[in-house]
């Protein structure tokens, strides 16, 4: 096209960047494809012939087309950007992220988040995989290829119908507290015994003598919080389950003699880059976890 405006070889070659030699055999090869000539030559202008008319409108809008397109890849590509998949198992996608992701909306208004609720065993894989950007969940036992960053500790609360507790004080964030020992003789409502959190509780429950209980066990933690606010039993939770308590009616304490801790991580996959996004999300999800009471200040 630079040729055919231009009508110089010299001229054209020099916004192109490359030598007239070089363009000169561009041109031939062209011609040779197409098996006519484009241009008529001569030792002072360059002019297109009749092929060359014809063919340069084609030429033009393939030109524009192609820039038109490469333009909305770069503009889709650009989008695909701002765009953060996050895996989070379905108790904590109830529980609190619909507030971290308003938050995380106030500080990043061009971005947004694909949220993917999947039982907790299935986030490491989907990270893995590179179906998700980034998870987030308690997680104790070290898994290859997957890097764990502990943003904030959980603890473990016991929720039962309200009245059903013996309490024991207040936390120094307001929270009521119970012990172990206090716990009260309903049964056990329990996760299943693969659960990672759930093996912790046992081993506490072992402690006081009442691992040997048959307990009633779910898959789902909401149904579990749901069955004690209905009076079938009492349970113990993580913290990070509180806002879903709360909105379920049951009572709640933190556990003590001794309190439980267990991390609340970041979930990601070794050696690779994490979008930029992540990291305001980051902070999006710990500011609103500490202001819900998700985690003890």
């Amino acid at each position: 096209m630079h040729l055919a405006r231009l009508k110089s070889f010299t001229r054209a070659a020099e916004q192109l960047h490359i030598t007239q030699a070089g363009l000169s055999a561009m041109i031939r090869d062209v011609e040779q494809q197409l098996d006519c000539r484009l241009f008529d030559r001569t030792t002072r202008v360059v002019t297109l012939t009749e092929a060359g008319e014809r063919l340069v409108p084609s030429a033009e809008r393939m030109l524009a087309e192609f820039s038109d397109a490469c333009l909305s890849l770069g503009m889709a590509t650009a989008r695909a950007r701002r765009i953060l998949s996050v895996a989070v198992a379905p108790v904590v996608a109830a529980s609190f992220l619909p507030e971290v992701c308003e938050y995380f909306s106030s500080l990043q208004p061009d971005a947004s988040v694909r949220l993917r609720d999947v039982t907790k065993d299935r986030i490491p894989g989907m990270v893995e995989r590179g179906e998700v950007d980034v998870g987030f969940s308690a997680y104790m036992t070290p898994l290859a290829g997957i890097e764990f960053v502990e943003l904030f500790k959980c603890h473990l609360l016991c929720v039962a119908r309200p009245g059903v507790l013996t309490m024991s004080g207040t936390d120094a964030d307001g929270l009521p507290a119970t012990r172990w020992d206090s716990l009260p003789a309903l049964p056990i409502l329990a996760s299943v015994a693969t659960d990672q959190t759930q093996v912790l509780i046992d081993t506490h429950l072992a402690a006081i003598g009442r691992s040997h209980e048959e307990r009633p066990t779910y898959e789902c933690m909401q149904t579990i919080i749901a069955m004690a606010a209905a009076g079938f039993g009492v349970s113990t939770v993580p913290s990070f389950c509180l806002p879903t308590c709360r909105r379920m009616g049951v009572e709640v304490a933190r556990l003590h003699g001794p309190v439980v801790e267990l991390g609340f991580n970041r979930v990601s996959r070794k050696g690779r880059e994490l979008p930029e996004m992540v990291a305001p999300f980051v902070e999006a999800l710990v500011t609103v976890a500490g202001r819900m009471g998700v985690w003890a200040g």
